[in-house]
């Protein structure tokens, strides 16, 4: 996993995501996410359907993106007691700044919609904080 920290003052300065630690905890855990993709198949089955449909591609990648979001989540609603007040806010404050609608300035198009809608990203990392369940996320991603 890589992670550049540099993202981290972008997410503080220019993003307005807040000088708090767990924006920074919350994309740690969306990567690690994507880690158990790759782990579970998902990311593979992903790539298959976006070789197949190259049209979906950007469609199939936000459903990846926000189901790394839910992932990212579970870890907060499993680990509630390390949780500080405060840092549940934090972490939607961060995935609403990320979304794709908030990086273009709500310029949104197919060729640069591919992580989800502020909303999206919300709800997404909403669901897994609430269920501390993992299978929650799998409703996220159906590829067959």
């Amino acid at each position: 996993m890589y992670i550049d920290t540099s993202f981290y003052d972008q997410l503080n300065r220019q993003l307005g995501a807040g000088p708090g630690d767990f924006a920074r905890y919350y994309v740690i855990a969306h990567e690690y996410g994507h880690h158990v993709q790759m782990l579970t198949g998902i990311a593979d089955q992903i790539r298959s359907a976006q070789s197949q449909s190259p049209r979906q591609a950007n469609q199939l990648q936000v459903l990846m993106e926000l189901q790394a979001d839910c992932y990212a989540g579970v870890w907060a609603g499993k680990n509630r007691n390390a949780i500080e007040p405060g840092d549940f806010e934090e972490g939607m404050q961060a995935a609403s700044a990320i979304g794709d609608d908030a990086l273009t300035g709500g310029r949104v198009g197919s060729e640069n919609f591919t992580h989800g809608t502020s909303a999206q990203r919300m709800q997404a990392l909403r669901l897994g904080m609430e269920s501390g369940d993992d299978t929650q996320c799998d409703r996220i991603v159906q590829v067959g």
